[in-house]
C-alpha cells in the first residue's frame, strides 16, 4: 500500500504540492498565534513593569532594631541570611541602612536620611567621587545630591554635621534616572516642595545623604540605624513564571516578613493582576484572527482538493468497478494526503514563528522574543490535523457515491438532508456564537469567534441563493440569446463546488471589512477616551501652597490667558457623589480640547458658571489688620466670659483664622490682627464674633478696616462701605445683620437671645449657592440644589445651571465649577489634585515659567500618550493581529480561486473547445470565475453589515472595559473602502488573468 501512496504522490505531484502549500499555510497560521501571544504577552508585561508604580516592583522589609553607628552594608548581619530565605526566587535584593536626622551646614540645615545602599553609584552622574570606606581618625565620607549641597552651603571636600557627627562631601550627586524603581518612589529622591523658584533637576533639599562603609564613630549612639532589604520584580522573572504562582510566592513573603518582624509591605500583586488580565484578553482577542485564519485555510483545501477530486471522479468509477474495495480507496486518500499534512507541521511551525517575529516588530509596545515551544508545535498540529480533515471531507462524496454518479462528468445534485445539513450546523454555531456574545459579561468560548462563525453562516446561505438565483438567470438569459453570461451563470450554478468558493470569499472579504473597521472604531474611541480624560492638550500635576497660590502662579506664567489654566479636580465620593472639576473659567475655551460628546460648548460653560460677583472681594496689604468696631452689651452681667474677634484671611499659603486680642470690650475700640501673609497681599474672607456663653442683647457695629504695617495705614473699607449689605453675607445660615445709616454709618450684627454662640459676616465675593455645570446622568434637573464635596473638603450645595452629556476628565459624571469663586467660598483645608492645562500652543519653556513661580511638577500627561497608551494595550494588540489575519485572509481567498481553476482547467478548456468548435461566440470564452467574485462582493458587504450589527458591541476595545464617552456606532466609510476596494480589485483580477488563460488555452487547441 505504500507503494501505491507513493505512486498516487509521484503521479500527482502538482496536486501534492498544493495540498502541501495549503497545509503548511493552515499549520503557519495555527502557530502564528500562540507565538504571537506569548511574545505579546512578554511585551505587555515589561510595559506594564515601566509604567508601574515603585511599590508594585519590590517588597520592602526593614529591621525593627536599631543598631547605633553609621549605616553600613548588612552583608555579614543575620538579617541578610533571614532576607536571603524569605526572598522568593527570581527577585533581585538592594540591600542597605539607614537613619535620620538633620544635616547641618555653613548655609543653612535640612532634614534628611543618611543611608547606604548597594549599587547607588551605578545610578548617579557624580562631581567628584563616591563615598569610600574610612579609618577610625577620618570623618565619614558622604554624597550629596545637588539640591542639599546647595542648602547646605557645601562643596566637594567641606564638611558638614547630620546629627553632631561631623562628615565629609567627597561627592555632590545627580540621578540619572529618577523614574527607576531603585529611588523608592520619591523616598530618596525627595519632589521639589511648593512655594519656592524650582529648577528642571529632579529632587530637593531633603534628597538622602549617600555613605559607605564607615569606621566606629567616637559616639556610635549619636547616630542609630536600621537595616533594609528591597526584593524587586525583574522581567525574566514575570517571563518565565506563572501570574497566579508569583502572586502565591509574594504573598508568602509578605506573610513570612511580618512574621519575623520585618514590615514587609508591596502592591506587587496589583501589578500581576494587571499583566494576568491583559495577557487572558490578548489571547481572547487573537482567538478571532487565528480561527479566520485557520477556517479560511481549511476553506482553500476544501475547494481545491473537491475540485481536484471531481477530475478523478471517472478514475474512482472504473477503480469500483474492477473490484477495488472502498475501504482501499480511502487508505489511499488518506495516506495520499497525511504526507504532506505531516510535512506541513515542522514548516508551519517555522512560518508561523517567522510571521510572529515580524508582526511582533511592528506592533509590540516593548522587545520582546518570538519561541518556538510545544504550544507552537500542538497548534501547527491542530492545523494540519484540520487540514487533512478538510482533504478527507471534501473527497468523502466522491469516495462514497455510487458508481454510476462516478462515472457521471457533471456530480449529481445533493438533494434531501445531505444538502442543507452543512448549512444547518454553520448556522447554528453562528447563532449559538452570537448569543453568547450578546449575552453579556466577558467573551468566551465560542462568543470569541462569533463574527468569524456568523461570517461563515451568512456567507453558506448567500452562496446558496447565488447558486440558485444564478441557475435562473442563466436559463433566462441563455433562452434570450446573452450566450456569454447566461453560460456562465449556468456552468456555476452546475458545479457544486463553486458553493464552498463564493463561501470562501465572502468570508474573506466579509471579515477584513469588519477588522478593518474594529480597528477604525477603536482608534476613533482611543482618540476620544484621550480627548475627555486628559481634558487639554497637556495636563501637568503641580504641587502649590493654596488654590489661590495656583490661580496666581498660572495667570503669572500666562498674564494674556492663551495657553495655561489652574484646575483643580476631586475624585468620586466614597458613597457615589459626583466628582468636581473647578476651572479657572474664563480660560477654559482657549486651553481645553473640544469634543462633541460634551453636548456644550465651553464658551456656554463659562457664561453659566461664571456670572457677576455679588461684590468685589476684600484685598488687604500689610503685616497688620485694624478693626474699628463699636461693641454694646452688659459687661457685669458677663463678666468672666470673653468675647473675641476672629478674622479669616486667605493668602497663597491657604487660609488662616486669626484672633485678636485682647477680646471685644464695650464702646468703640480698635482691635489689631497681625497677618504676615498679608504680605505682599490677602483676602479678607469672614469676620466672626465669638462668644464663650449665651449673651443678651449683644449688637456689634463694624465701622472701619485698616491695613498696613502699623504706621501708615491704608483705609480699606470705610463705615459707609459696611453698610453696603450687597458686599455681604452672614458667615451663618443664623446670623444677622443689618446697616446702620446717619452721620456714622456701619454694619450692625446682631446676636439674638438663646442664638449661636458665634455669628458674623462673610464677604460676599462669589455666588452662593455657586453655580455648576453638571452631566445629565447625575439627575439632579436644571436649576435644582445639588449637594456635592467642595474644594476644601466640606459638604456644600451648588445650583444646577446647565446639563451636559459629559465633562472634561469627568466623563460621564461629575460637576463643573469655577476655582476662584469655590476657593473663595472655601473655609479651610485642600482637597482634590492641582493641575495646570496647557493647549498645544504652549511655549517650550511653560514648564520653567511655573517652577518660576513656585508650582513644584509632580507628574505630566497628554492626549498624545494617553492615545498611545490604549494602542499598547492588549485589545489594541489583538485588534492588529486580527487586522494582519484579514489580510492574510484575502491571500488565502485569492490562493483558493486559483487553486480551483487549476484543478479543474482540463475539464473545462476541453468543455470549451468543444462548445467553440460548435460555434461558441468567442466572448463567452471567460472561464465564469468572475460570478463568484461579483457575488462576493455583493455578499460580503451585506455580510459584513449583519455581523457588524449582531456582534460590535460585544467586540472589547479598552482593557478595562470602559470608556467615558460613547464609542462611536459606525467606522469612517473612507477608511473602510481603503481595505475594501483593494480587496474585491484583487479577486476581480485574479478572476481576469484565469478567464484570459483559459481562453488562450482553449485558442490554442481550437485553432479559432
Amino acid at each position: 500500500m505504500l507503494t501505491v501512496i507513493w505512486g498516487a504522490i509521484a503521479a500527482r505531484r502538482a496536486q501534492a504540492l498544493a495540498v502541501l502549500l495549503l497545509a503548511v499555510l493552515a499549520s503557519a497560521a495555527a502557530a502564528a498565534a500562540p507565538s504571537y501571544v506569548a511574545a505579546a504577552g512578554q511585551a505587555l508585561a515589561r510595559y506594564e513593569m515601566s509604567n508601574a508604580e515603585p511599590n508594585e516592583l519590590r517588597i520592602r522589609l526593614t529591621e525593627g532594631t536599631e543598631y547605633p553607628g553609621m549605616p553600613s552594608d548588612p552583608t555579614r548581619t543575620v538579617f541578610t541570611e533571614t532576607v536571603k530565605r524569605l526572598t522568593p526566587a527570581g527577585f533581585d535584593i538592594v540591600l542597605g541602612a539607614q537613619t535620620g536626622g538633620v544635616a547641618t551646614g555653613r548655609a543653612g540645615n535640612v532634614t534628611s536620611s543618611l543611608i547606604f545602599r548597594a549599587q547607588v553609584c551605578e545610578r548617579v552622574a557624580v562631581v567628584g567621587a563616591c563615598p569610600r570606606t574610612t579609618s577610625r581618625d577620618q570623618p565619614p565620607e558622604v554624597m550629596v545630591s545637588t539640591h542639599t549641597a546647595a542648602r547646605l552651603g557645601v562643596a566637594v571636600g567641606d564638611q558638614f554635621t547630620f546629627a553632631a557627627v561631623p562628615m565629609r562631601v567627597t561627592g555632590i550627586y545627580r540621578p540619572l534616572d529618577v523614574t527607576d524603581p531603585f529611588w523608592l518612589d520619591g523616598e530618596l529622591i525627595r519632589p521639589a516642595t511648593a512655594g519656592s523658584a524650582g529648577t528642571s533637576i529632579p529632587g530637593s533639599a531633603a534628597d538622602a545623604i549617600f555613605t559607605a562603609e564607615a569606621a566606629p564613630l567616637p559616639d556610635d549612639d549619636a547616630i542609630l540605624h536600621r537595616s533594609t532589604a528591597d526584593l524587586y520584580v525583574t522581567e525574566k522573572l514575570l517571563d518565565s513564571r506563572p501570574m497566579p504562582e508569583l502572586r502565591a510566592a509574594v504573598m508568602k513573603a509578605q506573610r513570612d516578613g511580618n512574621r519575623e518582624g520585618y514590615g514587609a509591605g508591596t502592591t506587587a500583586t496589583s501589578l500581576f493582576d494587571r499583566i494576568e488580565r491583559q495577557r487572558g484578553q490578548l489571547a481572547d482577542g487573537v482567538t478571532l484572527g487565528a480561527g479566520l485564519l485557520v477556517l479560511l485555510c481549511w476553506l482553500v483545501l476544501f475547494v481545491a482538493v473537491g475540485s481536484a477530486a471531481d477530475q478523478r471522479r471517472p478514475e474512482q468509477g472504473l477503480l469500483l468497478l474492477r473490484g477495488v474495495q472502498r475501504r482501499r480507496l480511502w487508505a489511499l486518500a488518506i495516506g495520499e494526503h497525511a504526507v504532506p499534512a505531516l510535512v506541513a507541521i515542522p514548516l508551519g511551525c517555522l512560518g508561523g514563528v517567522a510571521a510572529a517575529t515580524l508582526l511582533a516588530a511592528h506592533t509590540l509596545p516593548a522587545r520582546a522574543d518570538v519561541t518556538l515551544d510545544a504550544n507552537v508545535v500542538a497548534f501547527a498540529a491542530i492545523g494540519a490535523a484540520g487540514a487533512l480533515a478538510a482533504v478527507l471531507l471534501a473527497q468523502a462524496r466522491m469516495l462514497s457515491a455510487p458508481v454510476i454518479d462516478l462515472l457521471r462528468r457533471v456530480p449529481a445534485r445533493v438533494r434531501g438532508w445531505r444538502a442543507t445539513i452543512g448549512d444547518v450546523v454553520a448556522v447554528s454555531i453562528a447563532v449559538a456564537a452570537v448569543v453568547q456574545l450578546r449575552s453579556g459579561g466577558s467573551p468566551s468560548g465560542l462568543a470569541l469567534v462569533a463574527p468569524v462563525a456568523g461570517a461563515l453562516a451568512a456567507a453558506v446561505l448567500l452562496a446558496r441563493v447565488a447558486m440558485l438565483a444564478g441557475a435562473a438567470v442563466g436559463a433566462a438569459l441563455l433562452a434570450r440569446g446573452r450566450t456569454a453570461v447566461g453560460l456562465a451563470l449556468v456552468q456555476v450554478a452546475r458545479q457544486p463546488r463553486f458553493r464552498p468558493l463564493i463561501a470562501l470569499l465572502t468570508v474573506a472579504v466579509a471579515m477584513l471589512a469588519f477588522t478593518a473597521s474594529m480597528n477604525e472604531l477603536a482608534s476613533a474611541a482611543y482618540s476620544d477616551r484621550a480627548v475627555v480624560e486628559v481634558g487639554a492638550a497637556r495636563v501637568v500635576e503641580v504641587d502649590a501652597t493654596s488654590r489661590s497660590h495656583l490661580l496666581t502662579a498660572v495667570r503669572k506664567a500666562d498674564p494674556e490667558g492663551r495657553f495655561a489654566m489652574a484646575a483643580v479636580v476631586t475624585n468620586r465620593l466614597p458613597d457615589g457623589g459626583a466628582p468636581v472639576l473647578a476651572v479657572d473659567s474664563a480660560r477654559l475655551a482657549a486651553v481645553a480640547a473640544p469634543h462633541p460628546s460634551y453636548g456644550v460648548s465651553f464658551a456656554d460653560i463659562t457664561r453659566a458658571i461664571r456670572p457677576a460677583p455679588p461684590g468685589e472681594p476684600v484685598r488687604l496689604r500689610g503685616r497688620q489688620l485694624t478693626v474699628v468696631m463699636s461693641a454694646n452689651f452688659d459687661a457685669k452681667a458677663s463678666s468672666g466670659y470673653q468675647l473675641q474677634l476672629a478674622v479669616t484671611v486667605s493668602s497663597a499659603n491657604g487660609t488662616r483664622v486669626v484672633v485678636a486680642r485682647p477680646g471685644i470690650r464695650p464702646g468703640r475700640n480698635e482691635y489689631v490682627v497681625q497677618v504676615p501673609e498679608c504680605v505682599p497681599q490677602c483676602r479678607l474672607v469672614k469676620m466672626d464674633v465669638v462668644a464663650q456663653a449665651r449673651w443678651q442683647n449683644l449688637v456689634v457695629h463694624f465701622e472701619e478696616l485698616r491695613s498696613g504695617d502699623g504706621s501708615a495705614d491704608t483705609v480699606v473699607l470705610t463705615g459707609t462701605q459696611f453698610a453696603d449689605l450687597k458686599r455681604w453675607r452672614g458667615s451663618r445660615s443664623d446670623s444677622e445683620f443689618s446697616a446702620t445709616g446717619g452721620a456714622s454709618p456701619a454694619l450692625s450684627l446682631q446676636m439674638m437671645e438663646g442664638g449661636p454662640l458665634t455669628a458674623g459676616i462673610s464677604v460676599a465675593d462669589s455666588p452662593l449657592p455657586l453655580p455648576v455645570y453638571l452631566t445629565r446622568s447625575v439627575g439632579t434637573p436644571l436649576g435644582g440644589a445639588h449637594p456635592h464635596e467642595g474644594v476644601d473638603g466640606s459638604p456644600t450645595k451648588a445650583r444646577v445651571e446647565g446639563v451636559a452629556d459629559a465633562l472634561p476628565q469627568l466623563g460621564g459624571a461629575g460637576l463643573i465649577v469655577d476655582l476662584e469663586y469655590a476657593d473663595r467660598i472655601a473655609v479651610s483645608g485642600q482637597s482634590g489634585t492641582k493641575e495646570v492645562w496647557l493647549a498645544a500652543t504652549a511655549p517650550a519653556d511653560v514648564l520653567d515659567r511655573l517652577r518660576a513661580q513656585g508650582l513644584a511638577i509632580v507628574g505630566e500627561r497628554t492626549i498624545t500618550g494617553v492615545r498611545q497608551d490604549f494602542d499598547r494595550q492588549a485589545p489594541a494588540l489583538a485588534l492588529r493581529f486580527n487586522l494582519f489575519a484579514a489580510l492574510a485572509g484575502v491571500l488565502i481567498g485569492a490562493a483558493g480561486l486559483i487553486a480551483m481553476a487549476a484543478a479543474e482547467q482540463r475539464t473545462r478548456v476541453t468543455m470549451l473547445v468543444a462548445l467553440r468548435r460548435q460555434g461558441l461566440p468567442p466572448r463567452a470564452v471567460r472561464g465564469g470565475y468572475g460570478l463568484p467574485v461579483a457575488v462576493a462582493a455583493v455578499s460580503g458587504g451585506l455580510v459584513t453589515l449583519v455581523i457588524w450589527l449582531l456582534t460590535r458591541s460585544g467586540q472589547r476595545l479598552f482593557s478595562d472595559g470602559r470608556s467615558p464617552v460613547p464609542i462611536p456606532e459606525w467606522p469612517d466609510i473612507d477608511r473602510l473602502l481603503v481595505f475594501a476596494v483593494p480587496t474585491v480589485a484583487l479577486f476581480a483580477l485574479t478572476a481576469v488573468v484565469l478567464g484570459r488563460v483559459i481562453a488562450a488555452s482553449v485558442r490554442r487547441r481550437s485553432g479559432r
